[in-house]
């Protein structure tokens, strides 16, 4: 801990109380609830969709592209 954190919390508790929830907050929060949806990518080739970035399982090519951004970016 920093000494800011200290000083904060003397000098403004106000201040202190609401970081104090942020972080509670953030510390609860489930990581893979606010990462969304994961992207869905689509052979060129083949159709073959999944979450592979760059090479197609079925073709051994890099031939996959983008079919949808994921939720978080939109």
């Amino acid at each position: 801990m920093s000494i800011l954190f200290h000083f904060t919390k003397l000098v403004d508790p106000m201040i202190h109380r609401i970081e104090e929830a942020e972080r509670k907050r953030l510390r609860e929060q489930d990581p893979r609830a606010a990462e969304g949806d994961p992207p869905v990518y689509r052979c060129r080739v083949c159709g073959l969709e999944g979450p592979e970035r760059s090479y197609c399982p079925a073709c051994l090519a890099d031939t996959m592209e983008l079919l949808a951004p994921p939720a978080a970016a939109r």
